[in-house]
């Protein structure tokens, strides 16, 4: 009975949470999200005020959320993408060497729509590097398809040097935020922003992260693929993540 108490109380804090936040100033940005897009990307808004991530629209909806932990719940980390990192550049610099997506997935920490990044569909054995980087951040092993739309992933690959430590860090947040909203992820080289991760694996089962239990919704312009199988030729083929679908053809570059 108590815990039938404390689940609808929670249940009832939620539904009221969600109400309340469309008589907020924010609500008006919903107006301006695809039916389910998380996210307003340059390809879809110019407008980077209007910009939300993955876990911000949450805290829209859940009014409670400052109860999760000290500090501000759901909130973007304020952990620099480039102090401490091995490699780094200006912004400026950054503005030259990526795509106007993919800095503003890596460096401005913005997430893409669903389904718009040609990575969601790539099937084949290979690698998935940081566009910013080149990193090794995800095998295609670890791959599956969550429904969501973003490119998901089981686990992360592990530094050669130290094979203790991947090479996606995971934002430090309490076991209770990771549970319940998930927690951001980067490139542990150059601190690029990937996605979000959450302990939501047992609800795929069949797939690599009902064994980790952990799912790794990435942006696919954060993520360069590069295929196993590669031409005789030595010019090295792969795919930039943040190129759309291809309906019949898939775009390869050569390089």
């Amino acid at each position: 009975m108590a815990s039938s108490t404390i689940i609808s109380f929670f249940l009832f804090i939620f539904f009221f949470g969600s109400v309340n936040s469309f008589f907020t100033p924010a609500a008006s940005s919903w107006g301006r999200l695809q039916s389910t897009s998380l996210a307003v990307s340059p390809q879809d808004d110019g407008d980077a005020k209007n910009v939300m991530l993955r876990r911000e629209m949450m805290q829209k909806s859940l009014t409670f959320g400052a109860l999760l932990t000290a500090s501000p719940a759901y909130a973007r980390s304020a952990k620099s993408r480039t102090t401490g990192y091995d490699v780094q550049h200006t912004e400026a610099e950054w503005a030259q060497m990526l795509s106007p997506q993919q800095s503003f997935i890596l460096r401005q920490g913005g997430t893409e729509s669903p389904y718009s990044s040609i990575l969601e569909g790539e099937d084949r054995a290979g690698l998935f590097v940081c566009a910013g980087c080149g990193t090794p951040l995800f095998n295609s092993k670890e791959k599956f398809h969550s429904g969501t739309g973003w490119p998901s992933y089981a686990a992360p690959t592990m530094s050669k040097s130290n094979p203790d430590v991947s090479n996606v860090e995971m934002e430090d947040v309490s076991t209770f935020q990771y549970q319940l909203a998930g927690a951001e992820v980067r490139c542990r080289t150059c601190g690029g922003h990937l996605g979000d991760v959450f302990a939501d694996g047992f609800l795929f089962p069949g797939t690599p992260a009902f064994a980790t239990g952990k799912r790794y919704c990435i942006d696919g312009g954060a993520l360069i693929f590069v295929p196993n199988n590669q031409s005789a030729d030595g010019e090295l083929e792969f795919v930039r993540g943040d190129l759309p679908p291809a309906k019949s053809a898939r775009p390869v570059f050569q390089g």
